[in-house]
């Protein structure tokens, strides 16, 4: 879904809330920037489905005034696959299994928290690791990869949040990070009783964004 077609999803279901924008204009409930506010942080993807915000796991923010907040956010994903090749010649079997954690801490700062629509920005560092595995084992070798990948990055955003209730609110967010990543592999092939190892490392470097990223905050 392009950033066009996400806005125009948010502006047909903003009429929805009319009632409690109202509502949440004339009460008298705590505001929800302000001290020891909490709030979990969705993204908005496509077909208008939530995902984490900060993360793939959980995103979760809590201020220490109503112009500051930290906001942390973590993530895990995980596969593991096999395959069967049989054939005439030479019986094949793969495997692949991995595992991904990462994690981001930054700060957030208002700028303006006492208007309608409250501009923010935020920093911070990020932390990742992961290791896979994938073995290939046919009927006379059997090659097995390992690998470990340690990184780290440096985190920045800006955005704007509006509140249509007293206790939720929208937000759109420009964010970019620099990422260092560092990966150690392994590669061991058996054949005919020999066993070979060779050992590779390899550092990259990324320096970029990710557009614009369309969320929701609930607090309490």
């Amino acid at each position: 879904m392009t950033s066009i077609n996400k806005l125009l999803t948010i502006a047909l279901l903003s009429p929805l809330f009319a009632l409690s924008t109202l509502q949440a204009q004339n009460s008298d409930d705590t505001l929800p920037l302000q001290e020891g506010s909490k709030a979990l942080q969705f993204q908005i993807s496509d077909n208008f489905n939530l995902n984490s915000f900060s993360g793939t796991l959980f995103s979760y923010k809590r201020h220490l005034s109503e112009d500051r907040a930290n906001r942390v956010g973590l993530s895990l994903n995980s596969r593991y696959t096999t395959s069967d090749f049989p054939n005439n010649n030479n019986d094949r079997d793969d495997s692949i299994a991995d595992i991904n954690l990462g994690m981001e801490y930054t700060r957030m700062h208002y700028t303006n928290p006492d208007s309608e629509i409250k501009f923010y920005y935020g920093y911070g560092p990020g932390v990742n690791f992961g290791y896979e595995r994938s073995v290939r084992d046919e009927t006379n070798s059997k090659i097995t990869d390992r690998s470990a990948l340690y990184g780290i990055s440096g985190i920045g955003y800006a955005g704007v949040e509006w509140f249509f209730h007293s206790s939720i609110s929208l937000h759109a967010e420009y964010h970019g990070a620099i990422q260092v990543n560092h990966r150690r592999i392994k590669q061991t092939t058996e054949s005919n009783s020999v066993e070979n190892t060779n050992r590779i490392n390899t550092t990259s470097f990324s320096l970029g964004g990710d557009g614009v990223r369309f969320g929701l905050s609930v607090y309490f």
